[in-house]
């Protein structure tokens, strides 16, 4: 089973991933189509998910009952590293691509 819930919370991970470039990416060219508002909304609701759930992804705590690993990547097939800090990599890079939204905004 936890090979199961690790390949699903990788893939859910990379659709995550892709749709903050993705953003990211529609913003340096100001290019706001219905796929840039899709992944704006897989964003804003996986944070969501998040924040109600005391910071922490519900897989992980589904993976939990699965095993007794405790590194950081135990729920999901990324380094280490990445997985330790995938929020704060992914917070830092959305707040970039906020300020350059309202850069190109306000200019």
């Amino acid at each position: 089973m936890i090979i199961f819930i690790k390949t699903i919370h990788t893939i859910i991970w990379v659709i995550m991933a892709l749709s903050v470039f993705y953003i990211g990416y529609c913003v340096v060219l100001m290019n706001y189509t219905m796929l840039f508002y899709a992944a704006l909304f897989l964003i804003g609701t996986e944070s969501l998910v998040i924040v109600l759930n005391a910071w922490k992804c519900p897989l992980t705590g589904i993976a939990r009952n699965y095993t007794d690993e405790q590194t950081a990547n135990f729920d999901i097939y990324l380094p280490e590293t990445v997985a330790r800090y995938n929020k704060e990599i992914f917070s830092a890079i959305l707040f970039l691509i906020l300020l350059l939204y309202l850069y190109h905004r306000l200019t």
